[in-house]
């Protein structure tokens, strides 16, 4: 049995360690709240970017780039970005994405020729380092901040490639943001861009004019008045300045690179609330811990005040 003198240092030492994780708790509360704001100011940004792209590519039925057609099916050359933290203490925000990461890549080895990996964070590097598998580049300092301008940076180096030839698909693996307490694993390919799966987003809606009658309200669009008096509705385009494929040209790489912003604030957001939530466990555990040992203890000591009782009343015993 553990004399007092041990259980008494065990207690000592999970109080430091409740100080501790607690304290971890409510820093990562506040910068989740931040977080948080964050990410609610990118989403419409990065929505409203992928809605524009799609309806002007929609009016250009006779374009033909590469970044709205879908590669062949075997032969490729891809590349993945994954988004991890520096730090641990966590949960299971890295080990879940890591492990869905590593089931994707070996069920891709049939279709590609090759899938290269670039991770974001130490805990990333660390994951395929020990799986050996090759890493191409880390980027250790965006786990924390990753700056828009960087982002465009690697947006254009990424288009370049894919320009080139030289990677024919790029993907993201990152946590979704959706609460403290619950993130979601997401794959999702950004180039080329996929149309029919632009976010899980209803499709932009056009705008429709009848013949003779000016622009139509959206009811009169969906089938009302323009269906009643058997007048056809026809979709609006719009002039240009500079031309449709200029246009495009500037909008895809501020797309990609948007998508990149809004991949990193939500793997943050996702970030801090798993570590809020893993500490705040470890603290209710520390507690309980707490309580069991000081029951250990009362026992133990109790145990050793009985015992000496019981020594003194057989000593005076004796002597009688």
């Amino acid at each position: 049995m553990a004399t007092l003198k041990t259980i008494r240092k065990r207690i000592t030492s999970v109080k430091n360690t409740q100080k501790i994780t607690k304290a971890m708790k409510m820093v990562a509360a506040a910068k989740l709240r931040r977080a948080q704001s964050a990410v609610s100011a990118v989403r419409p940004y990065a929505d409203g970017m992928k809605e524009i792209l799609v309806s002007v590519s929609n009016r250009n039925r006779e374009m033909e780039d590469r970044f709205f057609q879908s590669p062949p099916d075997r032969g490729l050359k891809a590349h993945l970005l994954v988004f991890t933290s520096n730090r641990g203490l966590c949960g299971g925000f890295n080990s879940n994405l890591l492990r869905k990461c590593e089931t994707y890549l070996k069920g891709a080895q049939t279709k590609y020729d090759l899938f290269a990996v670039s991770v974001i964070g130490k805990k990333g590097r660390d994951f395929f380092k020990a799986r050996r598998r090759e890493v191409v580049e880390v980027y250790q300092e965006y786990a924390e901040k990753f700056p828009l301008e960087e982002t465009q940076k690697l947006a254009q180096k990424w288009l370049d490639s894919f320009r080139e030839g030289t990677t024919d698909e790029f993907y993201i693996a990152y946590n979704h943001f959706k609460s403290a307490l619950s993130q979601e694993v997401r794959i999702v390919r950004l180039i080329p861009f996929d149309m029919g799966e632009a976010s899980g987003q209803s499709p932009t809606k056009e705008l429709v004019m009848k013949r003779g009658s000016g622009l139509a309200s959206p009811s009169e669009s969906e089938g009302g008045m323009g269906e009643a008096s058997g007048q056809s509705p026809i979709s609006i385009d719009f002039i240009y300045e500079p031309s449709q494929k200029e246009l495009i040209d500037g909008l895809i790489p501020r797309f990609v690179a948007a998508e990149l912003y809004r991949a990193h604030r939500e793997s943050l957001a996702s970030e801090l609330g798993a570590r809020m939530t893993a500490m705040e466990n470890a603290t209710n555990n520390a507690k309980e811990m707490i309580r069991f040992l000081t029951l250990q203890y009362n026992r133990v000591r109790q145990a050793a005040i009985t015992k000496e009782l019981m020594d003194i009343v057989n000593g005076a015993e004796a002597i009688k």
